[in-house]
């Protein structure tokens, strides 16, 4: 909050819009996603190097098995997918306001299809 009237500067979805399209990746391990993997949808440019995800949503056309991301970049293909290990399950697909979070400096996600067939979509907003 700011000001003498407890009124909050506006949130926005992001200077930038950009989505990241995973079907094409063929394994269920867990893939790790910067700003430079995207490309902005109004001018076609890849994004600069560490821009924070303002933010995320997720896409996926299976909904029988579960796929995982998490905002922050994963040790490894064998990192855990319990509650324990900080991962957001996806039946089918998950959104989440990065920047409203208290932890809003997120440069890198990760990401882990549940099947390596699937249709799976990332939609990202960026601020610098």
């Amino acid at each position: 909050m700011s000001g003498k009237y407890g009124v909050q500067n506006p949130i926005s979805a992001g200077q930038y819009l950009a989505c990241y399209n995973a079907t094409s990746v063929a394994n269920t391990d867990w893939n790790n996603l910067t700003s430079t993997d995207f490309y902005d949808v109004s001018t076609g440019n890849q994004l600069a190097a560490g821009l924070k995800f303002a933010f995320v949503a997720v896409y996926s056309s299976n909904t029988s098995s579960i796929s995982y991301i998490k905002l922050r970049a994963a040790a490894g293909a064998g990192d855990s997918v319990d509650n324990s290990g900080g991962v957001v399950p996806i039946a089918k697909s998950f959104e989440v306001d990065v920047q409203a979070l208290a932890t809003a400096n997120t440069t890198s996600i990760a990401y882990k299809k549940a099947s390596a067939s699937d249709n799976f979509f990332l939609y990202c907003g960026f601020n610098q």
